[in-house]
């Protein structure tokens, strides 16, 4: 059982990072979050089952700013593309809309980063657990 600590607060979900609708990745990220922070107190728990000498073992807090640091960069870029998707998604008609018309039509590339196939592998392809796995190794120890 984790070390009891007080002070600590964690937000997840649409309460740190609310998003548009136009990715559809609100239900995703909290779900991220969850196995983020899951996997992070799993491996603190364990180290401190084990018998880490409290002055040694990092606590509930430094894991919940690792869980900052870990869900920051994504969940920013996520909103950011929500963002870019509500401005592609109602383009008034004119050259802009039928580039982009075209662009969807043929998948030549374009500006809208959701016709990026490296965008889209970034989005829906990332491991979020292999990548909360490889830093809490290295900050809780293997």
């Amino acid at each position: 059982m984790l070390r009891p600590e007080q002070g600590n607060v964690c937000l997840l979900g649409d309460a740190c990072h609310p998003t548009l609708p136009y990715q559809a990745q609100g239900a995703a990220m909290a779900v991220e979050d969850a196995v983020v922070l899951s996997r992070l107190l799993g491996r603190l728990n364990k180290k401190q089952e084990a018998g880490a000498n409290a002055d040694d073992c990092p606590t509930v807090g430094a894991a919940l700013k690792v869980y900052e640091s870990l869900r920051k960069t994504r969940t920013l870029t996520n909103v950011k593309g929500a963002n870019a998707n509500r401005y592609w998604n109602h383009l008034e008609d004119g050259p802009r809309q039928e580039a982009r018309d075209e662009a969807m039509l043929s998948f030549k590339k374009h500006e809208w980063a959701l016709l990026d196939p490296v965008y889209d592998q970034n989005l829906y392809g990332f491991d979020v657990i292999e990548d909360a796995d490889r830093v809490a190794a290295y900050v809780f120890g293997a």
